[in-house]
């Protein structure tokens, strides 16, 4: 929804830079969002209380618990819903400063929300559902206030809430992407339901910590892809398509190589990081987190093309088509696993669909947007694929040479670094970009000088 908000505002930037025209988008996506927002928090309230009545193993004694959670989910499921549209108007303007700040109080509210569960002896589950729960309401008031006040076309009147035509194209638009992302919610939450019936909560433990190392790794990344999204929608909306085809092709190549930075040592030293990280590592641990990390490599890798084809008004096939896959991956791994598969049977289930996935994408953008793809894989997935290749089979080596320990991680971690700019130079770049990055540097240092 975030992606169909920032793509008709940035699109309309490009096209049409004029405040009505985007105070018209802004209202009629708020409004929509509104109504979506109520729509699926009670979805997810009949979805979540059969589920936990009727499928999902509870221990005994939390079932109260555990329908109080799923309701504090469904109310700040509402607020972080309506607050869409600001964060979307933000990117569409660039505004990263701010974005980071909410980011940044988000983080911290989470922080000191856990570590407030130290000093309380009760009821610690429910206290932290509740702030988890307001914690999109109060984000949602900081967004909105600055957004009105910076930003005239946040401030509407029902009047200018848009022609149903605009309701209609961003309802269309935004409902093609909400199947491709419900696809991909459902294989997630999926998987866990099937390792909760087959192997209980302790391999769901070890899959709900590899969901989060991954998770956190793909926070790294994505924050290139959203700054390069506003303005490769508005280059689209201009008509520039040679600035546009030159933007994907750095929305796949940029973020693989940043997860490439902090994923590779990560893989290669994974079980001394967990024991570090917890007290207890559960079974399966490692190699889920192994697993999940090379599955957003592949992810990564072609991102970029979706946010190309989004960026033109591509998305009927490019999410039903990647969707569907994504949903074949439960079947299959249902399927495995009753018949005796090890748990992370299911794991490498994700990371061959994520490599489906990626030819899929590939041979999409061919067709909607003319991707060049002999150049696409010279100039992305060749050079990219020997920079995560060469530093991988460098790291293990080192790795596996020492007696694992903070000090040595530490040196691994700088070294992959000193490693991972040369790499990039000499592998991950060509001639343009090189000559391009050396530029930026040289510039930087007279200015530091002055």
């Amino acid at each position: 929804m975030a992606t169909t908000t920032q793509r008709f505002i940035s699109f309309t930037m490009g096209s049409a830079p004029d405040t009505g025209r985007i105070r018209e988008v802004f209202g009629s996506s708020l409004c929509l969002h509104v109504v979506v927002a109520f729509v699926v928090a009670a979805v997810v309230l009949l979805g979540g209380w059969l589920l936990i009545d009727n499928v999902l193993s509870i221990p005994q004694g939390k079932h109260s618990d555990a329908l109080f959670v799923l309701v504090s989910v469904c109310f700040g499921l509402v607020g972080t819903i309506v607050s869409v549209p600001f964060e979307a108007l933000l990117m569409a303007h660039e505004n990263i400063v701010f974005v980071s700040v909410c980011q940044m109080f988000n983080t911290l509210v989470k922080l000191g929300g856990a570590l407030l569960l130290l000093y309380l002896e009760a009821d610690r589950l429910r206290i932290y559902a509740v702030i988890m729960a307001c914690l999109p309401f109060l984000l949602l008031l900081m967004e909105g206030s600055f957004c009105l006040k910076r930003y005239p076309e946040s401030r509407f009147g029902v009047g200018e809430l848009g022609r149903p035509v605009v309701f209609k194209e961003i309802g269309r638009f935004a409902g093609w992407v909400m199947i491709g992302t419900t696809c991909g919610t459902l294989r997630a939450q999926g998987v866990s339901i099937i390792l909760n019936l087959f192997w209980g909560v302790v391999i769901n433990a070890a899959n709900g910590i590899a969901t989060q190392v991954s998770s956190t790794l793909m926070f790294f990344s994505t924050s290139i892809t959203t700054s390069l999204r506003p303005q490769l929608v508005k280059s689209a909306g201009e008509g520039d398509w040679n600035r546009m085809n030159t933007l994907v092709f750095a929305a796949c190549k940029y973020p693989l190589l940043l997860l490439t930075l902090f994923g590779i040592p990560l893989i290669v030293a994974m079980p001394f990081v967990l024991s570090l990280w917890l007290k207890t590592v559960p079974d399966y641990s490692v190699v889920f987190c192994r697993l999940l990390v090379l599955s957003a490599l592949f992810n990564q890798a072609t991102i970029g093309l979706t946010i190309g084809m989004e960026a033109c008004g591509k998305v009927k096939l490019i999410h039903t088509i990647v969707g569907g896959s994504f949903l074949l991956v439960l079947p299959v791994g249902y399927f495995f696993a009753h018949i005796g598969f090890p748990p992370q049977s299911l794991i490498w289930c994700i990371v061959i669909n994520e490599i489906v996935a990626s030819i899929l994408r590939i041979i999409l953008a061919r067709r909607l947007i003319d991707l060049n793809v002999s150049r696409f894989f010279s100039d992305v997935l060749l050079r990219s694929g020997a920079v995560v290749a060469v530093l991988f089979l460098i790291s293990y080596f080192i790795w596996n040479s020492v007696t694992p320990g903070l000090p040595m991680f530490l040196i691994l971690c700088l070294t992959d670094f000193i490693l991972f700019i040369v790499l990039t130079l000499v592998l991950g770049l060509n001639r343009h970009e090189r000559l391009k990055v050396v530029k930026g540097m040289v510039n930087r240092l007279k200015f530091n000088k002055i």
